[in-house]
């Protein structure tokens, strides 16, 4: 049962895996003037659009026709007021008319036509990795650089290197069955396709620093070597590995332009130029229909605009490559975010997008003399990026590789050096410079972001990093569904970290089907997380384990967790920050059915789960559950190195490297304890994946817990007392102590009341001994003999004694944007 202040969401999806209606519609403001015009379509064909200040399209008429895919930017402003429009399938009826409007107040954004981008392309090569006419100055400016001494080491190392056969794109292992093999050869396609990439683009960019012959003579051997080979072939069957030699080639091309022969040049621009093609084919009425296409938008868009970028005016192709990738980006980008700076996908694929997200946004910016980072996403990125991964730390777990780096990469550092140099921000000179620091290395070691710094990022200087630590201990990004809550994320080794997520994008792409659940680090290891492993996306044990809610710390209703769906999706209504108490409270009760690619329901009713960090060491969780039927309840929780229950006591105990915790978990009826310590499906490292090190991972089993309801009920309330405590510190975890007279759960400093009564509301009140802080999700707030009343109804109150001054905060249900926005469509 819901209460006053909370907000029903009840749309059937919020991000559709392939588009299912346009935008702009039903009279909304559109993010940008001019704004962008997109539609569903399911088929290859041609467009023509039209909009209008007058219904009768007769006024203010802008129309454009035959476009090749489902994007139409005007590329001019809008007067303000009510606009129409409609799309057709070119040479067909029209659709029906659609309405939005622009005010005063819409943000500008506008951008040149395609023919203005192409015509301030140089006609010289170079023009990629640099300017021909730029080439002296850059040299000079470069020769000291530590990034451009490892450029030319690696370049060095290739000079005596024999380029590999077409052939060396043969698996050299075999699998157990079609999907394994299938999946080992794109591997050993990809590796070869990666290597091309890699070897031209040390080499070429050797040689734009020196101008030395012999990294072209090196090159011309790979060059001569891969434009004989079949562009769909065997170099074919990965679309990153078929995409590394397209762009190899190109930049290649670009850079030893005047010392290649005319013969040379066309069966190389040809090599690369088909691959293009196949890119483009493919792509057009397709990947700009679909919420998440992230192969592209990972590397491959980045990719397919340097190409274009190399031969613009040497294969007539080129304009229609650099249209298709420019008009796409500036309808969607960010594609898996909005504005707060969280990226859906997770910490571990948004490091496969970085260096597209700021290489494709600075150069559009170069070329069109419009700022292409001027959205609030750019700003608030790194603060994201400082709470889902801190220094030295694990990240937050979430989707995909969310639990492959056991600390930030070079990338990273790599990635907020340069967003400290171009939007001037301390946080991110910070992050940067820690996670450098943590492996002993400076910045000038990390490759992945080395050109963009001697191009660009190194012209800028770092602003002053901030001496002392003043950021919030915890933050919230409603857009995307996560929220982090730290004790001392300054200082990892004593950091307790609660990461939290129910997200809007639902389990689509490399999101996992986790909505309402959590993970839980401590001194930046691992403690309570998600388990198991991804050999690969189609893997049986991803499937059904590590991607689905059972390898979460999540809810499993019937024994069974949330679809794989955009349909199946959360939310976070609210939270609260204090210096002892921070609050969020996620809601999952649509994420347990699925409406958009299938229909399933497994009668979820209500999934509203409260955290509540009580610091230094203390989190409270706490489960509002009800079904349409009687159901069995299940509640999860995953540890790597061990469980032990006692369910007298109502226990688990677990601990990682540095701490031990003891979970004290409760429930409105009564519950069967389980521990395990084996996969119900097996893992197997079949694919031979690697650790951020390079050594092979042994796909070892985990430990698992379930507490299931002894008795199918149609409601359910869990209460989770979770208690961290140091190794190596002077605080052990305590008993948790019950009062039946006042329903109090008290556990050292601090006392609990959650109604475990399912015939009651909700409600969760903490309040400390020292009568410091307090707490309640709902009604009054009792505090030093006062009684705190709504001044939102239906609001979640925080109280805190902060150096002799009383702090009030309280929050309702916040619906994000783009729910809001959806909800009018159902």
């Amino acid at each position: 049962m819901e209460s006053a202040g909370e907000q029903i969401v009840d749309a059937k999806y919020v991000y559709p895996k392939y588009r299912v209606w346009t935008t702009p519609s039903m009279g909304e403001e559109p993010a940008f003037n001019s704004p962008s015009f997109e539609w569903p379509t399911n088929k290859k064909s041609k467009f023509d659009v039209r909009l209008s200040s007058k219904k009768c399209f007769s006024q203010n008429l802008i129309e454009k026709k035959e476009i090749p895919f489902a994007i139409f930017n005007p590329h001019q402003k809008l007067d303000k007021g009510i606009w129409y429009w409609q799309y057709r399938e070119s040479g067909k009826e029209w659709n029906p008319i659609d309405s939005f409007k622009i005010t005063s107040s819409t943000k500008e954004f506008l951008t040149p036509k395609l023919d203005k981008v192409l015509n301030k392309v140089s006609s010289n090569h170079p023009r990629v990795f640099a300017r021909k006419n730029e080439l002296e100055n850059l040299r000079i400016r470069a020769k000291d650089y530590e990034e451009t001494k490892a450029i030319l080491e690696e370049a060095n190392s290739f000079l005596n290197t024999i380029p590999p056969s077409e052939k060396s794109a043969l698996p050299t292992h075999k699998g157990t069955n079609k999907y394994e093999n299938s999946m080992i050869a794109q591997s050993a396609s990809r590796a070869v396709g990666w290597k091309v990439l890699s070897s031209l683009n040390s080499l070429s960019q050797a040689y734009i620093l020196t101008g030395d012959i012999k990294y072209f003579h090196t090159a011309k051997k790979w060059m001569v070597e891969v434009a004989d080979w079949d562009p769909k072939g065997l170099t074919h069957l990965s679309n990153f590995g078929d995409s590394g030699i397209m762009t190899g080639l190109a930049l290649a091309v670009d850079t030893f332009w005047d010392l290649l022969s005319d013969d040379e040049k066309e069966k190389m621009i040809k090599q690369s130029a088909t691959r293009a093609n196949n890119f483009y084919d493919l792509w057009k009425a397709k990947v700009e229909s679909r919420s998440s296409s992230m192969h592209v938008w990972q590397h491959i868009l980045h990719q397919m605009y340097q190409t274009s970028m190399a031969l613009i005016g040497e294969t007539p192709e080129a304009d229609k490559w650099l249209d298709y990738i420019y008009e796409i980006w500036i309808a969607q980008f960010p594609k898996m975010a909005e504005t707060d700076g969280a990226w859906s996908n997770g910490i571990g694929y948004f490091g496969m997008n970085t260096l597209t997200i700021y290489d494709m946004s600075t150069g559009f910016t170069e070329l069109t003399s419009v700022d292409f980072q001027n959205s609030d996403w750019f700003r608030n990125n790194p603060k994201w990026l400082l709470y889902a991964f801190p220094p030295n730390s694990v990240g937050d777990g979430f989707g995909n590789d969310g639990d492959k780096y056991w600390y930030p990469t070079m990338k990273y550092a790599g990635y907020t050096d340069a967003a400290a140099r171009l939007f001037n921000n301390p946080y991110a000179a910070w992050y940067s410079k820690e996670v450098a620091n943590g492996q002993n290395l400076s910045i000038a070691a990390e490759s992945e972001f080395r050109w963009f710094r001697i191009q660009r990022a190194n012209k800028k200087p770092l602003p002053k990093i901030l001496e002392a630590f003043n950021f919030p201990q915890a933050a919230h990004f409603p857009d995307a569904g996560v929220s982090y809550m730290h004790t001392s994320i300054d200082d990892i080794k004593n950091n307790l970290m609660l990461s939290a997520i129910s997200s809007p994008f639902g389990s689509n792409g490399h999101a996992h089907a986790e909505q309402n659940n959590f993970n839980i680090a401590f001194g930046g290891k691992r403690l309570f997380y998600n388990s198991g492993y991804r050999p690969k996306m189609s893997d049986p044990h991803q499937q059904g384990f590590h991607k689905h809610t059972r390898g979460h710390n999540g809810i499993l209703i019937d024994g069974e967790g949330q679809p794989f769906d955009a349909g199946a999706y959360g939310w976070l209504p609210r939270f609260l920050h204090g210096n002892l108490i921070t609050y969020t409270v996620g809601d999952a009760s649509n994420a347990y059915s699925a409406s958009n690619l299938k229909s399933i329901d497994y009668g979820m009713e209500r999934f509203r789960r409260h955290y509540i960090m009580l610091r230094p060491s203390i989190i409270v969780i706490y489960d509002e559950l009800e079904a349409d039927h009687p159901a069995e309840w299940t509640w999860l929780l995953h540890n790597d190195k061990g469980l032990k229950i006692d369910s007298a006591k109502n226990t688990i105990e677990a601990e990682n490297e540095f701490a031990n915790a003891l979970v004290s978990l409760y429930s409105s009826s009564d519950l069967h304890f389980n521990v395990t310590n084996k996969f119900p499906i097996p893992a197997r490292n079949w694919n031979r994946k690697v650790d951020q090190e390079g050594n092979l991972i042994d796909f070892v089993d985990q430990w698992h817990f379930s507490g299931i309801s002894q008795e199918k009920k149609p409601k359910m309330r869990y209460l989770a007392i979770i208690q961290v405590n140091s190794k190596t510190g002077e605080s052990n975890s305590k008993e948790v102590e019950f009062d039946k007279n006042t329903n109090t759960y008290s556990v050292g400093e601090w006392n609990i009341n959650a109604e475990m009564d399912v015939s009651k509301s909700a409600k969760i009140e903490i309040f400390n001994n020292s009568k410091t802080a307090a707490f309640t999700s709902s009604g009054k707030l009792l505090f030093k003999n006062n009684s705190y009343n709504d001044k939102i109804q239906g609001s979640s109150k925080l109280i805190e004694l902060i150096d002799g001054e009383l702090i009030f905060k309280e929050a309702v249900d916040e619906v994000p944007d783009a729910i809001k926005k959806v909800s009018k469509r159902f």
